[in-house]
């Protein structure tokens, strides 16, 4: 499956520079948020004899960067990027909140078509490399290596839309992974936090993110310092 894909993107790549009339690349950053599962905590909380108790994550806002080459023939367009991406959460625990923080880079490839002036959708698949991921409180004993994990690489799907206004974009996006996680059993510092034996319960990352964008380059004849220029006679393209 993943062959099937690299295969398809080299081919949707060709053929983007075969056909495409104009090129463009950019820089990009955002905002987003992501999804991951409930900690069952074994036993409850720091009072003994209590039953499981279910702890769901809360969200947090992160950030991402990075950048852009889209070729754009009539309607359509082809967009890879590649991009610096930081995901947060956090449990909140009986004594205290634990964060949960990891980062990884992407790599998407985006078909997008423009639906109407000035709004596009796209899709395309991701090819993601995280980083470790780190849980305040995990130990590592006899009970538990640690964690939690990810799989280091893993594909997702991207779904969107776009709205662009001369050199600039607005880009709202939906990512889901391919694959669920493995369900985990967590040792926890029970005195710090008030869990101790926890189950990461299996969950698919998916992540939210709001995005501004800016062409830095163009094939069209502008460049960026047209942007700030006064005449009319620039070049500019609007």
């Amino acid at each position: 499956m993943k062959l099937l894909y690299l295969l398809v993107t080299a081919f949707m790549l060709q053929s983007s520079f075969l056909f495409s009339q104009e090129f463009v690349l950019g820089l990009k950053g955002g905002l987003n948020n992501n999804t991951i599962g409930d900690i069952n905590s074994r036993g409850g909380s720091i009072s003994a004899g209590k039953p499981d108790e279910v702890f769901s994550p809360n969200k947090e806002i992160s950030y991402l960067i990075g950048g852009y080459f889209m070729a754009e023939f009539g309607s359509f367009f082809i967009r890879p990027e590649l991009n610096y991406v930081s995901l947060k959460n956090n449990y909140d625990f009986p004594v205290r909140k634990a964060k949960w923080e990891t980062s990884k880079i992407e790599f998407p490839i985006l078909l997008g078509v423009e639906v109407f002036e000035p709004i596009s959708i796209y899709a395309g698949p991701s090819f993601n490399f995280y980083d470790e991921v780190i849980l305040d409180g995990v130990q590592v004993t006899s009970f538990s290596d640690g964690g939690p994990d990810l799989e280091a690489k893993t594909i997702s799907l991207n779904f969107g839309v776009m709205v662009r206004y001369n050199r600039f974009g607005i880009d709202l996006r939906y990512e889901i992974s391919t694959n669920e996680t493995e369900e985990e059993l967590l040792d926890i510092n029970n005195s710090a936090y008030g869990v101790n034996l926890a189950d990461l319960r299996t969950y698919k990352p998916k992540m939210l993110s709001l995005s501004l964008s800016i062409d830095i380059f163009r094939t069209d004849g502008t460049n960026i310092a047209d942007l700030f220029k006064s005449d009319k006679n620039c070049g500019c393209p609007y």
